[in-house]
């Protein structure tokens, strides 16, 4: 079963250091060993100061910046980095037809795994996403979607912060 993460809790990924750091931490050479990254409707030579410029165009550079998800597979369920990295750029066209998106596959544990950082802020037109039960759902549904067409039939939720 493939489970989706959302290390995104209250007060979280508001601060202006935000999408630096968790992108850093998304595209590290040491997790991303390899080197299976990418993203969609980014500027991929400079992903947090894109993001930056799509949030200040539209005057909302405060706030929650961004979004953070981790879908990770058992060991027996998915082993394969590179067929992660298909999925992962699958996910990321998906979120890109309305947000600046990037991943990064981590094999620095005994499971493969991908972090999404999605920008809070729309390319198009400047709306915020806030995480709401309909575009959330929206979200998990693609992902399910797309883990179908690798033989992969469950997705878990587990949120990483609850309150």
């Amino acid at each position: 079963m493939a489970i989706i993460t959302t290390p995104n809790g209250h007060g979280r990924y508001a601060d202006e250091t935000t999408r630096d750091g968790v992108i850093r931490y998304i595209l590290n050479p040491d997790k991303v060993r390899s080197g299976y990254w990418g993203g969609a409707s980014v500027d991929l030579t400079d992903p947090v100061g894109y993001m930056e410029k799509v949030a200040q165009r539209f005057g909302k550079d405060s706030g929650v910046r961004l979004r953070h998800f981790v879908i990770s597979f058992h060991p027996l369920e998915l082993d394969d980095a590179e067929t992660a990295d298909e999925i992962a750029q699958r996910v990321v066209d998906y979120i890109g037809q309305e947000y600046p998106a990037l991943y990064g596959v981590h094999e620095d544990k005994e499971h493969l795994h991908f972090h999404i950082a999605m920008n809070a802020v729309s390319h198009g037109d400047g709306h915020r996403y806030r995480g709401s039960k309909r575009e959330f759902y929206a979200l998990l549904n693609a992902i399910k979607d797309v883990l179908e067409d690798y033989g992969i039939f469950s997705l878990h939720y587990v949120s990483a912060y609850s309150k």
